[in-house]
């Protein structure tokens, strides 16, 4: 089986190293970036091939279902910058929510019954080692902005709710920021750890969180930047948080970046892609839902609703 795929490769290797020197020879942009594309994908099929382990689905246990009153799924909400609707420059930003819109969805929540997941536990679900209850929801943030803990903290912590913030190592102040709704400023130490007992936090990188890398001609993550991935691993774990968990930056991710990261222990990734997880899926790339000021969050978590 393995030789077939090794022979198989070859020939794309081959076919395409044509196309690379036509696209070179007649540097029409259009061929240029199908052929960087192509190029891309076969690199990325002989670093699977030669690293057969990688990205693997968890093995479920032998006769595993999914047991009657329990999550067949689980949805992992995320969010990113909070802020009252008056300060919301950007309302078409799905990046930016108003503070509003957010207590009415974390009041819809607690209305419903619904547990707060850890990323522990999810984790077990997906190996198929726990169940969850029918409703569960996992709550995340990407960044670490400050206004998380200025206004989502108090709002999760009355209602005994728990969710997971991905922060950006290099963004960490060292000292507590005076906080003004109008503008843009992290968490710092003092409030990580104040905010303990609401949120847990995990890894954005340290610092790849930026568009400085180009792939076929256009900007992506600087995480996709093999060379840049392990000292940054190596800077978060010793400086900021040393976690299994992880969020790729702008959802872009690649098999080389995942193959670092699970070298270096991280166990469960999430992208930026809609969906539930469920159990057997890839723990390095879980969907998750973007939550927005205008989504309603009984359609969401109940999409089959919305096909009545």
């Amino acid at each position: 089986m393995r030789k077939r795929l090794s022979n198989y490769v070859l020939f794309c290797l081959a076919i395409l190293i044509l196309v690379y020197s036509a696209a070179v020879t007649h540097p029409n942009t259009v061929l240029a970036r199908k052929a960087c594309t192509s190029w891309s994908m076969v690199k990325n099929m002989v670093f699977t091939t030669s690293h057969p382990h990688h990205e693997s689905s968890p093995t479920l246990p032998k006769g595993f279902s999914i047991a009657p009153g329990t999550a067949a799924e689980v949805p992992v909400l995320m969010y990113h910058y909070l802020t009252p609707k008056q300060y919301n420059k950007e309302p078409g930003n799905n990046s930016m929510i108003n503070l509003e819109a957010f207590e009415q969805e974390m009041a819809y929540l607690h209305e419903q019954g619904y547990y707060t997941a850890s990323l522990s536990e999810l984790e077990q679900y997906v190996r198929g080692q726990m169940t969850l209850p029918a409703k569960s929801v996992v709550i995340t943030f990407d960044d670490g902005y400050q206004n998380n803990y200025i206004y989502a903290y108090p709002i999760l912590k009355s209602y005994g709710f728990k969710a997971a913030i991905f922060v950006i190592g290099s963004k960490i102040e060292e000292e507590t920021q005076v906080f003004d709704p109008a503008k843009k400023t992290y968490l710092s130490k003092e409030e990580i750890k104040a905010a303990g007992d609401v949120f847990e936090f995990h890894s954005h990188t340290y610092d790849l969180h930026y568009k400085g890398f180009e792939k076929c001609g256009v900007a992506a993550s600087a995480g996709l930047d093999s060379s840049l991935i392990q000292e940054d691993i190596t800077k978060m774990k010793e400086t900021v948080v040393d976690s299994p968990y992880f969020a790729y930056p702008f959802g872009e991710k690649s098999k080389q970046m995942i193959y670092e990261l699970q070298e270096n222990g991280y166990r469960m990734a999430f992208t930026v892609r809609q969906g539930f997880v469920k159990p057997g899926d890839r723990l390095m790339t879980l969907n998750r839902l973007t939550v927005t000021s205008n989504t309603d969050m009984k359609t969401l978590l109940n999409p089959t609703l919305s096909e009545d």
